[in-house]
């Protein structure tokens, strides 16, 4: 998994500290990004049932509930549930010219005698329920914009990709190929917890029984933040989320795997940042992403880096195999051909022996100060 980002003060102390950084959804570039509009589904008969039983202050049979909305209930349980509860859900004290039954007595004995007059209570009661439902409807649509307001006003997202390769990706999170691509391993914490982004073309139903889980790590969470239009299918988008946004999370060091730099990354950065990995994480690979040549793409190229402290403990080797006590200049050295660093750097470093006192220079000459 591969996490595009630009080289700045930020993305360096992230690097330096070994963590990342869980970003605010508000912060994100697509408008609908977690913030799409709602389409409910409507809430099953069981999850209904379950949440009605615990604001109620009677206690139903939920099997019996369940069948009465199903309308798969015996006559004898339904009788018998009327008898028990149907003064709590009618209320027969209610004038009303619509009102079919003056009291509780009077619904029981017409549904005793069901089969005669051919009435059929059981829908009656199934409407009842089916208008609590409606009522509890809108409730969860409520329930979705306190969900947005207070968890994703306080939720952090870290997003990566599938790909190292993508040009776009690149272009857009990666300061226009200027800046790298951390690869990282998905069997560590908290990699192992990352979700892939489904892409749509339409906007999808949220299951209405998830948004009441209460889980801080519910799945209603994740599924609303994994939508997205298939406009950004490219992306092969995976994520993973923090309770906390605006906040950065630690990870093992030997789960940053590699690090690619961009086609335009200065190559100051790029000694900068092998520097700062290299001292915290030999292991990790260094690649440079190069131009395919038959073909709009790109690929990268390992190279190897040493830390100055290994450059210049090879540059005093040869100098010392090579020229012993006697005296070279720069160009000598550097048209050996041993020394796999540019002539800038070669310059650099013999200045740098120079300060240490490990060299003599006279005039344009240095020499192994014995």
């Amino acid at each position: 998994m591969f996490k595009y980002t630009s080289i700045n003060s930020y993305s360096l102390r992230n690097l330096q500290n070994g963590q990342i950084y869980f970003n605010n959804p508000l912060n994100f570039n697509d408008p609908f990004d977690t913030f799409h509009p709602a389409r409910i589904s409507e809430i099953s008969n069981a999850k209904f049932v379950e949440l009605y039983c615990k604001s109620s202050k009677r206690k139903f049979d939920k099997k019996h509930l369940i069948g009465i909305l199903d309308k798969k209930i015996s006559k004898q349980d339904f009788f018998n549930f009327c008898e028990q509860h149907i003064d709590y859900i009618f209320d027969f004290n209610k004038e009303s010219e619509n009102q079919t039954f003056q009291s509780k007595t009077h619904f029981l004995s017409q549904l005793q005698n069901l089969e005669e007059t051919n009435n059929d209570f059981l829908e009656n009661i199934v409407e009842f329920f089916k208008s609590v439902k409606l009522t509890l409807q809108t409730k969860i649509h409520e329930t979705l914009y306190n969900i947005r307001q207070e968890k994703f006003a306080k939720i952090g997202v870290c997003c990566f990709s599938k790909n190292n390769t993508n040009l776009l990706m690149w272009s857009h999170y990666a300061n226009s190929h200027q800046g790298i691509c951390l690869e990282f391993d998905p069997k560590y914490e908290p990699f192992s917890k990352t979700f892939e982004v489904e892409y749509k073309s339409e906007i999808p139903n949220v299951n209405s029984d998830l948004l009441f889980e209460e889980e801080e790590n519910a799945e209603s969470i994740k599924k609303l933040l994994s939508f997205k239009s298939i406009d950004w299918k490219q992306e092969e988008e995976l994520r993973i989320f923090h309770h906390e946004s605006n906040k950065s999370y630690f990870y093992p060091t030997r789960s940053l795997k590699a690090i690619y730099f961009g086609l335009k990354t200065n190559p100051s950065d790029v000694e900068m940042i092998c520097s700062i990995i290299k001292s915290k994480n030999p292991d990790v690979k260094f690649y440079r992403m190069k131009k395919l040549d038959n073909t709009f793409g790109i690929e990268p190229e390992g190279f190897h880096y040493n830390t100055v402290i290994e450059v210049q403990s090879s540059i005093i080797l040869i100098i010392s195999n090579l020229f012993n006590s006697k005296e070279f200049t720069q160009e000598e050295l550097f048209c050996i051909g041993m020394i796999k660093i540019s002539e800038i750097q070669l310059k650099a470093h013999l200045e740098d022996l120079k300060s240490k006192g490990i060299l003599i220079k006279n005039k344009e000459k240095y020499k192994l100060n014995r």
